[in-house]
This record gives structure tokens, sequence and C-alpha cells, in this order.
């Protein structure tokens, strides 16, 4: 997707940095690489300084609409908000989501927020699930949207997939050391700031 201003494209490069380097290098996904390079990950920047409901719902609905897409993105370069106003917000979109569906009507997405103060590390991860808000840290405010019908093919036969990738995520990064991938992470926020700054 190209953008239609410098920040967009500005955006969607240095996240795409982060999908490429951080998501796939590390192998933190079992479905992004294969998403990305067949091009069904779709990506929306929208530059408000604050969120908007009916602008991710909208986005939402597009993805859903097409077939082709598994995951869609929602990225905020110019948002202000810290980690806990951000889940709130997400809260609110899944909120959003549901009343507008008939009862008991599955959502097409499943969605999770991810934050460039997302569990800021202190001290290596303890277990896998102390790791996982860890791995939410992206260089801007970001909304993943994963189609449900992934995970679910995935958790056929009562497989736990969460905790899998849980699991699978602390060996692989203990393995490499979470330093490394501080390191990866922090660099790529580097390249954002100055970035921007120069915009």
């Amino acid at each position: 997707m190209k953008g239609s201003s410098p920040l967009v494209d500005e955006a969607l490069r240095v996240n795409a940095r982060y999908v490429e380097e951080v998501v796939i290098g590390w192998n933190l996904c079992p479905w992004a690489a294969q998403a990305w390079r067949e091009g069904a990950v779709a990506r929306r920047v929208l530059v408000e300084p604050s969120p908007d409901t009916s602008a991710v719902l909208a986005f939402l609905d597009e993805i859903a609409a097409d077939a082709r897409t598994s995951i869609g993105l929602v990225i905020y370069p110019r948002l202000a908000v810290d980690e806990a106003a951000w889940g709130t917000f997400a809260e609110r979109v899944r909120r959003a989501d549901r009343a507008r569906r008939q009862p008991g009507a599955a959502a097409p997405f499943l969605l999770a927020a991810f934050h460039p103060l997302a569990g800021a590390p202190a001290s290596p991860p303890a277990d896998p699930n102390a790791l996982v808000s860890r791995l939410r840290r992206t260089p801007d405010p970001m909304l993943q949207l994963v189609r449900a019908g992934l995970i679910e093919a995935l958790g056929r036969g009562g497989r736990d997939v969460s905790g899998e990738i849980a699991r699978a995520n602390f060996e692989t990064i203990n393995a490499r050391t979470p330093a490394a991938l501080d390191a990866a992470i922090q660099d790529i926020r580097r390249d954002r700031d100055a970035s921007y700054a120069r915009l």
C-alpha cells in the first residue's frame, strides 16, 4: 500500500521494518511471513492526532470484504497516548464492532493493541506469558486485526494456539537473547523518530 503523504509513506516504511525484521525476522507469528509474502496484509495509516473508532471499523469492513486479506494493521504515527489509554481504545473498537453485529455472531477479525511502550523491558521475561506484551512494541501505536478463521484453522483438534506461539517465541528469544530483540526494536524506533523529525 502506498501512502498519500510523506508521513504516511514513512509510517509504512518504518512499519515494514518492524514486520520484516522483528515479526518475520524473529519468527514470532506462524502466519505472518506467508501473509506478507502473498500480499495478504492490508495496512492503513491514520494521521489524526486522536483515535477514531469509526475509522477503524470502516477499515475492518473493507478488509473483511476482501477474502484475500488475512491480516490488517492500523497505524497511528501522530498519536500521543500512553499504553493504558491505547488498550482502552482497542477495547472500545471491539465493543463497537460487537454492538453492530447480530447477537452471537462472531467477529471476522480478532484485534490486538500494539504500542511503543508495550511491556517495556525491565528484566528478562520469566515465562512465555510475561513475554507477550513485550513483543507488542511497535514504532507507532498500532492495531492488529487477524482473520479469525486463521486461528480457528490452527486450533483444530483442541490445540492451544496462543499457548504454543507464546512458548515458541519464549524459546526463540531466549536462544537469541532478549537484549538482541530489544536492540532491534530500539533501532527501528530511532529510525522512526529521526525520519518523522525530518518531515
